[in-house]
């Protein structure tokens, strides 16, 4: 297993730490952000009813 897949939080992580990250520290002034996942893109983006949305 990877260093990176042991830090993978999971709900069977009995180590499992909650964290909250503002939309806008995440998003900054961009209306979307790219994110990798596993050789994936998936895009979040802030929708014009401010709605965030997850696509592949």
């Amino acid at each position: 297993m990877t260093k990176e897949k042991e830090n993978f939080s999971t709900r069977e992580n009995k180590q499992e730490t909650n964290r909250t990250i503002s939309s806008k520290d995440l998003m900054g002034q961009s209306n979307y952000l790219d994110i990798d996942h596993e050789g994936e893109t998936y895009r979040l983006r802030i929708t014009k009813f401010r709605k965030l949305i997850l696509t592949k």
